[in-house]
C-alpha cells in the first residue's frame, strides 16, 4: 500500500530511460502509486477537523453508485470537474444491415478536464533513477556442469539469464568479444565472433541458450555481448548492446 503524508509533503519523482528513437533524449515515467479510498478518507479527516469520516465515506459510496448508473445509461459523467468519464464501443461493427443491429461491448474512457491539466503543468519532480534499456546479463551458466565460474566448454553450449535479453533486428545477435591486453572488451567489432542465428535455441527476455561458435579459441578470454533492436513488439531505431560484467574463458 502506498504511504501517504497528511502534511501535504511530497516525494514526487520520476525515472528516466534512454529513448532509442532519438539521441540524447530520455523518456520520463511516473511510478504508479495508488492511493485507496480509505486513505483519501483519512486525508479528508486530517485536513478537516470535525468532519465525520464515515458520513463522508457513505456520501462517496452514493456518488459512486450514481456515476456507475449514469455511465451504464450511456451518459458522459463530469466527475467533480477533474475528469469526464464516457463510454465507447470496444470494437467496430461489421454488418450489411446496420439499422437493425444491436451494439454490445463497451469500455470506459476518461478525458482530463482543463483545471487538472493546468495544475499538473506547474508540477516539478525529481529524478530517482536512470534506467538503462540495454540488455542486462546477470548470470552466465555452463550447462555441462551447471557452474557459473566464468568457464565454458568449447563446442558445447551456454546459458545466459538476465533482463531485456531477447535478440532481434538485423544487427542483433550474441557475440564473443576478445579481451584486450588491458582487460577491456575489444572495441573493434570486426574481431567479434557472432553466434550463428541457428545456434540459438532459446531467445526470451529473461533467458538465452545457444551453442558456442566453433571458431572460439580454447584458452582465450571473451566478454559476451548481447545486441538487440527489439523491445516487446516494437523495433528500436538504434540497436542496444549489453556486455557481461566479467569475461569467460573457453577450455
Amino acid at each position: 500500500m502506498t504511504n501517504i503524508n497528511s502534511k501535504r509533503e511530497t516525494n514526487f519523482a520520476v525515472t528516466l530511460s534512454p529513448c532509442q528513437f532519438r539521441d540524447h533524449t530520455y523518456v520520463a515515467r511516473v511510478p504508479r502509486r495508488t492511493v485507496t479510498t480509505d486513505q483519501l478518507l483519512d486525508l479528508v479527516s486530517a485536513h478537516n477537523q470535525g468532519i465525520d469520516r464515515y458520513q463522508v465515506g457513505h456520501a462517496m459510496e452514493l456518488l459512486k453508485k450514481e456515476i456507475l448508473e449514469q455511465a451504464e445509461l450511456g451518459f458522459a459523467v463530469d466527475i467533480m470537474e477533474i475528469c469526464k468519464l464516457y463510454v465507447a464501443p470496444i470494437s467496430s461493427v461489421k454488418t450489411l444491415t446496420p439499422e437493425s443491429e444491436s451494439v454490445s461491448g463497451f469500455e470506459a474512457r476518461f478525458a482530463v478536464n482543463r483545471q487538472l491539466k493546468k495544475r499538473l503543468l506547474g508540477v516539478t519532480a525529481t529524478v530517482t533513477a536512470v534506467v538503462d534499456s540495454a540488455p542486462q546479463l546477470s548470470q552466465i551458466v555452463n550447462p555441462v556442469n551447471e557452474t557459473e565460474e566464468g568457464v565454458l566448454d568449447a563446442t558445447f553450449s551456454a546459458r545466459i539469464r538476465g533482463h531485456k535479453l531477447k535478440v532481434g533486428g538485423e544487427a542483433g545477435g550474441i557475440f564473443f568479444v576478445p579481451v584486450t591486453g588491458s582487460g577491456e572488451a575489444n572495441p573493434d567489432e570486426t574481431s567479434w565472433i557472432k553466434v550463428p542465428d541457428d545456434y540459438v535455441t532459446k531467445n526470451t527476455d529473461g533467458l538465452l541458450e545457444f551453442h558456442l561458435p566453433r571458431t572460439l579459441e580454447t584458452g582465450s578470454e571473451y566478454f559476451i555481448a548481447v545486441r538487440t533492436a527489439v523491445r516487446g513488439n516494437k523495433e528500436l531505431k538504434n540497436p542496444v548492446t549489453g556486455f557481461s560484467k566479467i569475461p569467460v574463458t573457453i577450455r
